[in-house]
């Protein structure tokens, strides 16, 4: 199982500060968060409405953002943490 979607899942459905690997960070609150075997998929808003999707295959594949665009989903990066956001 993936270690950083297992902290995602964990965490959910409190607020999750979602930091990428070019240091960048957003604060998501999750609508949902679901394990299919090893893959995982989850779902989240961001403060400015933005909704992003965060997808890993498995242990040894990087849980990866998608941001949702009028045109459909974008890359947004390769997550590098995960941990509950301060209110």
């Amino acid at each position: 199982m993936h270690t950083l979607a297992k902290r995602f899942h964990n965490i959910t459905p409190d607020r999750i500060l979602v930091t990428f690997e070019d240091g960048s960070s957003v604060v998501v609150e999750p609508r949902s968060a679901e394990f299919f075997q090893e893959a995982f998929q989850a779902e989240g808003v961001a403060d400015d409405g933005t909704v992003y999707r965060f997808v890993t295959d498995g242990g040894d594949d990087p849980l990866v953002a998608g941001e949702q665009t009028d045109d459909g989903w974008t890359p947004a990066g390769t997550v590098s943490d995960v941990e509950p956001a301060d209110e």
